[in-house]
């Protein structure tokens, strides 16, 4: 059966930027998460553990890309992904919600980040933010790196 949806976000993955890419897996992360705590409310543990996986294998497929020898904010950001891989387990295996909405604070800060990042052209960089040599901080072409302001710990 044809999906006119799945078309779309098919043609939207293959058409963006490298950045925009980040973008839509930290959203698919906050919208799984965002189910996982939906599934816990409602009670339904096995809805709220397939969300809480699926959440869990996108940010380790982020923390995979990463090229930990672009510097410091690879660094961190490989920190922060381990964190919120931790609170994403806590939260599926205690069924608590508390520790994936933290998971998601961090997730929705960075999101802010990355969608200023994709929004700003790598030779235009916005004052104060120098711009990251091409694959600063992911392998694959990513020509910006996310300032971290808005990333809480």
């Amino acid at each position: 059966m044809y999906d006119p949806s799945t078309a779309y976000r098919s043609t939207q993955i293959t058409s963006s930027s490298p950045a925009a890419r980040v973008v839509l897996l930290y959203q698919g992360a906050i919208r799984f998460g965002t189910q996982h705590l939906s599934a816990l409310g409602r009670g339904d543990l096995e809805a709220a553990h397939v969300a809480s996986i699926r959440c869990q294998a996108i940010v380790a497929a982020l923390q995979e890309t990463l090229d930990l020898a672009a510097g410091p904010i690879a660094r961190q950001l490989d920190e922060l992904y381990t964190f919120v891989l931790g609170r994403l387990v806590e939260g599926n295996i205690g069924k608590t919600p508390r520790p994936t909405e933290e998971a998601l604070e961090v997730l929705r800060g960075l999101l802010d980040a990355w969608q200023e990042v994709s929004r700003t052209p790598a030779s235009a960089p916005s004052p104060g933010h120098e711009a990251p040599p091409a694959g600063a901080v992911l392998r694959g072409g990513v020509v910006a790196s996310p300032p971290l302001a808005g990333a809480h710990r």
